[in-house]
């Protein structure tokens, strides 16, 4: 996936075949976070909140259930991929480009919630097995994508990423 123009309208990319079908199966598997992972307080010593932690609970879910709504919309609009050359092209708002990140951070947070929390400056290596394995590459593909997402948005493809003031 590659920009290929930035205007007042939005952000167009390039996607190969493959990658269309990649993207399209990564955004499939949105919601990987259960609406029960979110909590009012992360305290250990709070008390269990009950029915504010219920109604928390419900109101993710129904928001995870109109946001899976809106992208099985999107992802059947007939125009959304349009062939171009050798693959595709699409076109994003800002808006939608950013409604897009959060979809992907939830297919990435929710994998690396079902792999255990691995966490390499730890060592806690995630321990794949027949049931979770496809969340290992759901991971890091949706990590590919928000990258490229995230490198539109601010304008610098990805350079000067690295951690270090340059």
């Amino acid at each position: 996936m590659k920009l290929v123009r930035q205007d007042k309208a939005g952000f167009e990319f390039q996607l190969g075949v493959r990658e269309k079908s990649v993207l399209c199966g990564v955004l499939e598997a949105y919601p990987v976070i259960p609406p029960s992972y979110h909590r009012l307080t992360r305290a250990s010593d709070a008390p269990p909140a009950g029915a504010d932690q219920a109604l928390l609970t419900e109101s993710m879910a129904a928001h995870k259930a109109e946001s899976r709504r809106r992208l099985d919309g999107w992802l059947a609009e007939e125009k959304r991929f349009v062939r171009h050359g050798q693959g595709f092209r699409v076109r994003l708002s800002r808006e939608e480009l950013e409604w897009l990140l959060r979809v992907l951070n939830d297919v990435r947070v929710g994998s690396w919630l079902r792999l255990g929390c691995p966490d390499p400056e730890t060592e806690v290596r995630p321990q794949p097995t027949r049931e979770n394995v496809r969340y290992l590459a759901l991971m890091e593909v949706a990590g590919h994508f928000e990258y490229v997402l995230l490198a539109a948005l601010d304008g610098t493809d990805g350079v000067g990423w690295s951690g270090r003031e340059e």
